[in-house]
């Protein structure tokens, strides 16, 4: 008998990662636990598993979620981050401890929760347990990718970790992930890792124009962007001198404007209401767990999400660069999973692989830790089995 809790299991990602581990035969429940009961039941009567329950739960209060993970196995937090520098995180966290269950997530936590969830290790490490943060597709993929690469190399000099994300639609203006995640990222400073030393810039430094595997749209503008790679790479990669983060789209000039518009963090008082331009801008956008209707609908003509990590470095005394890439369109992903979309495909799909490879024994490292820590290998060649491409080039440098 094994049972694992998805929180947030009802949103675009967290469907994909319930999905998975419903149709796995050696999981015997599913518990899809979110804040909106209403669609969580919907998921459930699409996928008609009776190995799938459901149940309305608030991750900011720690007696509602120690009471849905009692007898859970594996405890999967898919709930976005929020704003305001603080998420539930360290809650969820918590109560898993508490229950003796595995804890997994996709990257839900800011910085500063970061560093505290590593020095929970050694309780975690003595309770025999595994806390694996960062797990989806960036941060997630690109770290394993990065780890990949970098056991293949005598030396580590340099990690680019670049990110395209688009909803092609002449309709309207869509976004494939969190309205937050996507344009408060942009609107923060940026970070990287420069000899030894985290350095921040100015929102939209960095300027480079990049093709990106697959896309028929040509080259797109991107920017660098405070994301946890840069974050966690030079932590668990050796002597890694250089780490960045680039995130581009071909809508790039859109959210330039957007963050002129709405980027101030001061509160707005409109007839007596102290109102925050963020909110009022992701209260215009739609979530992405309504991009299927619109889909349906033939208001998006496609989806293009792919992650590109250049690794270089030195190997027998040569300069070396790999290069990663998982790149994937809104046809591959329907023909993966029928009803999701890439992203959603490139974010569900580690964890669940994750999860049911921690209840096989085939993960025993205990103790919180990012993607880069594991043993890569057989998790990419879990996401090819399942039908994500990753596209791998070596080459050696002049």
């Amino acid at each position: 008998m094994s049972r694992i809790l998805v929180l947030g299991g009802a949103g675009a990602q967290g469907s994909v990662t319930v999905t998975w581990l419903v149709r796995d035969p050696q999981i015997s429940e599913v518990i899809c636990a979110d804040i909106c009961l209403e669609r969580a039941e919907k998921l459930k009567d699409r996928l008609r598993s009776d190995k799938l329950r459901t149940v309305k739960v608030d991750v900011w209060k720690p007696d509602e979620i120690l009471e849905v993970m009692r007898g859970v196995d594996i405890v999967i937090n898919m709930v976005a981050t929020w704003i305001g520098k603080r998420s539930p995180v360290l809650n969820v966290m918590d109560a898993a401890l508490k229950s003796g269950a595995h804890y997994i997530d996709p990257g839900v936590a800011y910085r500063e929760e970061e560093e505290i969830m590593l020095k929970l290790s050694d309780k975690w490490r003595d309770a025999g347990l595994t806390a694996i943060f960062d797990l989806g597709k960036t941060p997630g993929i690109t770290n394993m990718c990065a780890r990949y690469a970098a056991d293949r190399l005598d030396s580590v000099e340099e990690i680019h970790v670049k990110s395209c994300l688009d909803v092609i639609s002449e309709k309207e203006f869509l976004l494939a992930w969190s309205p937050l995640a996507a344009l408060s990222g942009l609107m923060e400073p940026a970070l990287i890792y420069d000899n030894g030393k985290f350095k921040e810039l100015p929102p939209f430094s960095g300027r480079d124009v990049y093709t990106f595997p697959d896309d028929p749209r040509g080259p797109c503008e991107g920017y660098l962007h405070d994301h946890e790679e840069v974050w966690t790479l030079p932590k668990f990669i050796p002597n890694v001198r250089y780490v960045e983060f680039k995130y581009y789209s071909h809508k790039i000039e859109i959210f330039k404007v957007l963050s002129q518009i709405f980027g101030s963090k001061k509160p707005v008082n409109i007839k007596g209401v102290n109102v925050f331009p963020l909110d009022v801008l992701i209260s215009l956008i739609l979530p992405p767990s309504e991009l299927p209707e619109k889909i349906k609908a033939g208001l998006v003509e496609d989806i293009y999400s792919c992650a590109v990590v250049i690794v270089k470095g030195v190997k027998a005394s040569k300069k070396v660069s790999y290069t990663l890439s998982c790149p994937m369109n809104l046809n591959e992903s329907e023909k993966i999973l029928p009803g999701s979309q890439p992203e959603s495909i490139l974010v569900g799909t580690p964890p669940a692989i994750v999860a049911k490879m921690l209840l096989n024994g085939e993960i025993k490292a205990r103790g919180v830790m990012p993607p880069e820590c594991l043993n890569p290998e057989p998790i990419l060649a879990k996401l090819v089995e399942k039908g994500i491409k990753i596209y791998i080039k070596m080459e050696t440098l002049m």
